[in-house]
């Protein structure tokens, strides 16, 4: 067994340099595109080579660059409870994220609107998986477009004192969203001593980044954010339809965004992110649900380990239409390949359908449950003397019942999983369906009767008000208690 397993590993090793000769490849032959004449000067003059309107990077580089950053980092929340670390063997969730529209249980869609957002916000202040609040939660359509991202920010920094998910954009949309938060955790030098935003950058795919995202890198890095560079690459349309071309083009402009953060901010925190999709050839549609989406986020997790960063892969993701069998089931697969390969930030970990088309508070709940039975199998079970426990099979015997012993009532709350929504037992005259929607309305309610929002000073809330009305939004305008 032993020899299997090492030479599983030696596999594994051996595929992971093949796709970091690739990477090398592509990053020295081909190199990506830079859709901004201003950052291709500025990083000509950091020292790049600029082909046309590409940066390509030296052997040399690719070594030295992404080694600036650090491996493991902190993440800190409002509330020092929620303090994490990203990076090593640890995994962390972020929930849904860029939807605009809601659905239902039985797959009609609305437009998100505001409310759905700082509902959203509470649900996961409420849960126990989450650390990370914030981010694209629902994008509101009852809001001015030029103002979402600060109305979003400022739900996410009243209503919840966990680390923020920030929102991308540009430099000015990016700067706004660093002062608030400035504001909301003690100004703008105390707010730059410690990572405390998160912000997504995707580059534009197939090997290019436009000037917004290089905006919303450059921001990042001058204030210490940390930043996730994920691209979304799809096998077949956007990238080579081989995963493994799909991957190494996708890791080369992971690591090329990163090489360029280091350039443009030494030191700024990264996180290697692949949201690698199928495709449906029958459309040209992308896939989440397929199992090609769970077997790239292995490979996401295992090459961030191979460059000394923190990685980042998608959640319970899948391509179902309603809230269905289809739902669980891809689901389940891509968030226990992400659990078990430890990546350590795992987005879209609740809500998602249809190809991020639209997020379900009903799949909200079912995904908590989904990683709560993940959690239980990864934390595997104890094996000692204790748990084996042959004094009381010896006292119950042969035909005896454990029911009744001391043993299990004492520890029928805590060592069996019961589920919250999922069926078991009476059905109380209703159908399955019925009796499941049942179940996760109560949960859903339970939870939001359960929130408590955050104290803070009055002062604080006075100077984020001032900002949000200087910016053109009046808080008052929300659906907000501040």
């Amino acid at each position: 067994m032993t020899g299997s397993v090492f030479a599983y590993q030696k596999c594994e090793h051996e595929k992971l340099k093949k796709l970091d000769r690739m990477v090398r490849r592509i990053l020295t032959g081909i190199g990506i595109r830079i859709l901004s004449r201003p950052f291709l000067d500025r990083l000509s003059d950091r020292g790049l080579c600029i082909r046309n309107d590409r940066v390509v990077f030296s052997c040399d580089q690719i070594t030295q660059l992404p080694s600036q950053a650090p491996d493991t980092f902190a993440l800190y929340g409002i509330n020092p409870a929620h303090d994490i670390i990203l990076g090593g063997e640890l995994s962390h969730m972020a929930a849904g994220y860029g939807c605009a529209s809601i659905m239902d249980p039985d797959g009609n869609i609305r437009s998100a609107i505001f409310q759905d957002h700082v509902d959203l916000v509470k649900l996961v202040h409420v849960s126990s998986v989450f650390h990370i609040n914030g981010g694209i939660l629902a994008q509101p359509s009852d809001v001015a477009a030029g103002h979402s991202h600060l109305a979003m920010m400022y739900a996410a920094l009243t209503y919840s004192d966990k680390c923020i998910f920030g929102i991308p954009g540009s430099r000015e949309h990016m700067e706004d969203i660093m002062a608030l938060a400035a504001i909301r955790l003690g100004g703008s030098e105390a707010f730059a001593q410690k990572p405390r935003i998160l912000t997504m950058i995707s580059p534009v795919s197939p090997l290019q980044v436009d000037e917004t995202g290089l905006e919303a890198l450059d921001v990042a890095g001058r204030y210490h954010q940390p930043v996730i560079i994920s691209p979304g690459v799809a096998a077949g349309t956007t990238g080579p339809i081989d995963l493994a071309g799909n991957v190494a083009m996708a890791a080369a402009e992971a690591l090329g965004l990163i090489m360029i953060a280091q350039v443009l901010n030494p030191g700024t925190p990264v996180i290697f992110g692949l949201q690698c999709y199928g495709s449906d050839m029958k459309s040209g549609n992308i896939s989440i649900g397929s199992p090609a989406y769970a077997l790239q986020a292995k490979y996401c997790a295992a090459l961030a380990r191979y460059y000394h960063l923190p990685s980042r892969a998608g959640g319970a993701v899948n391509d179902a239409k309603n809230l269905s069998a289809q739902a669980g089931y891809e689901s389940m697969l891509s968030m226990f390949t992400a659990m078990q390969n430890r990546v350590n930030l795992i987005v879209h970990s609740a809500g998602i359908l249809d190809s991020f088309a639209a997020i379900s508070f009903e799949k909200f709940i079912m995904d908590l449950e989904i990683i709560e039975m993940i959690r239980f199998y990864m934390d595997d079970m104890v094996v000692d003397d204790t748990t084996l426990n042959f004094d009381l099979i010896q006292s119950v015997g042969p035909g005896g019942l454990f029911l009744t012993t001391m043993d299990t009532m004492k520890k029928c709350r805590t060592h069996a999983w019961n589920p919250n929504v999922a069926l078991r037992g009476n059905l109380m005259g209703m159908s399955p369906h019925e009796k499941l929607l049942k179940n996760i309305q109560t949960a859903r309610e339970q939870m939001l009767a359960q929130y408590e929002q955050p104290v803070i000073d009055p002062d604080t809330v006075h100077a984020m008000n001032a900002f949000m009305k200087k910016k053109g939004v009046d808080p008052a305008d929300l659906p907000l208690y501040y």
